[in-house]
């Protein structure tokens, strides 16, 4: 079985495995794959943004990079997509740099390139930050980035325990050529990396292979010998990843902040989302973010859809009594519907007056997902404690 792969970095990182297509494909899938994003991004709070402003003129690459800047999910798409093994390297805080906005997120300063992504967000600048321009301001971003690569390294250890964690160190001489202090930053960085435990193989794809499979004769990179006891069994899933919940706010502490509210008809109290809509006529969704999922060539996760929910009067509903949906797509920007379900209050025993407890199990095809209530006609719909986990 081919074990999958997941690659926090640039494309120097993709590369070990695009050089050497032909033999890695038997051994690698990729699964995720975060391009040039900051670490001090990566352990950002998410950042508001109206899906329906994007702007049309950007490239897919472009809109998906921005989109994974804003949404923050990387740490939930891993816990979905269970990688076995996890490639970063520095690229992105090298190069790049960070934006701090007024609201205390951060988002890679690669971000400033892309022309539809302030109005789309609304990003009010606090300040840039770089790590390569003087003493300085190297000692204030390390700061702030060894913070965050704790962190980050925290949260594979709690919930990806089984998961083998790799920085690939590249050879920053020949790619910092052009800057004086980039290479002595990135070489800090790698350094920092390794103080704290982390493994490093040097842009080698054969020294990957020895990390994953142990010991084999090496011919040339087309031609060796694989070890005869290569684990072909996929690992198992760490017990913490089941307990984390894959929806963002999904308690609602934060008011409506990460859903979209097409009609502006949701409200919350005391982390109570409702609704109460007095017309048969139209009908009203609440968007969640774009929930990654794992639908690799060797692996569909299921998962578990868990709320509870009050309706006012069973029978006052309209023919079309759905109450939630869940939708999938493959692409966060096209978000073309591949899969849609739909979910009946009385399909699924809702009671008049009374909170009912529903877990639903799904197994979905597409590599993302969005939920929400949503409804037709006139009702009034209560919703609290809504979570989304793997399925053990």
């Amino acid at each position: 079985m081919k074990k999958r792969v997941a690659i926090i970095g640039s494309n120097l990182s993709r590369e070990l495995f695009d050089k050497n297509k032909q033999k890695s494909e038997e051994d690698f899938e990729i699964v995720l794959y975060r391009k040039n994003l900051s670490f001090i991004s990566l352990m950002s709070k998410a950042v508001e943004y109206d899906y329906r402003k994007l702007d049309k003129e950007l490239s897919l690459d472009d809109a998906r990079q921005m989109l994974d800047e804003l949404d923050k999910d990387s740490l939930s798409a891993l816990i979905a997509v269970q990688p076995d093994i996890l490639i970063l390297d520095f690229y992105g805080d090298v190069f790049n740099g960070v934006i701090e906005t007024q609201e205390g997120s951060f988002l890679t300063n690669s971000f400033k390139k892309l022309k539809g992504a302030y109005p789309l967000s609304d990003i009010k600048i606090k300040r840039q930050m770089s790590s390569n321009q003087s003493v300085q301001e190297f000692l204030a971003y390390s700061s702030i980035w060894c913070q965050s690569l704790n962190r980050f390294i925290e949260f594979t250890q709690r919930f990806l325990p089984k998961t083998l964690v790799l920085v690939n160190t590249i050879n920053f001489l020949e790619e910092t050529k052009r800057k004086n202090n980039a290479s002595q930053v990135w070489q800090r960085f790698n350094e920092y990396a390794q103080k704290i435990g982390i493994p490093v193989i040097n842009d080698s794809l054969l020294e990957l292979y020895q990390y994953v499979f142990g010991n084999f004769k090496i011919n040339q990179l087309e031609h060796f010998s694989q070890p005869k006891n290569k684990i072909e069994k996929t690992k198992e899933i760490s017990e913490t990843s089941f307990s984390y919940n894959l929806i963002s706010n999904a308690d609602f502490s934060e008011g409506k902040k990460y859903w979209q509210d097409d009609s502006g008809e949701y409200f919350i109290n005391n982390r109570i989302l409702e609704i109460n809509r007095e017309t048969m006529e139209g009908f009203t969704i609440l968007h969640s973010s774009p929930v990654q999922i794992s639908n690799d060539e060797n692996s569909v996760h299921k998962f578990v859809l868990s709320m509870e929910v009050w309706v006012e009067n069973l029978f006052a509903l309209h023919l079309n009594d759905a109450f939630f949906y869940v939708w999938t797509y493959d692409d966060k920007v096209t978000r073309n519907i591949k899969e849609s379900k739909i979910y009946s209050a009385k399909l699924e025993n809702l009671s008049s007056g009374k909170w009912k407890h529903i877990n639903i199990e799904l197994k979905c095809k597409g590599k993302y997902l969005e939920l929400g209530p949503h409804m037709v006609g006139a009702g009034h719909f209560r919703y609290r404690n809504l979570s989304l986990s793997l399925k053990s």
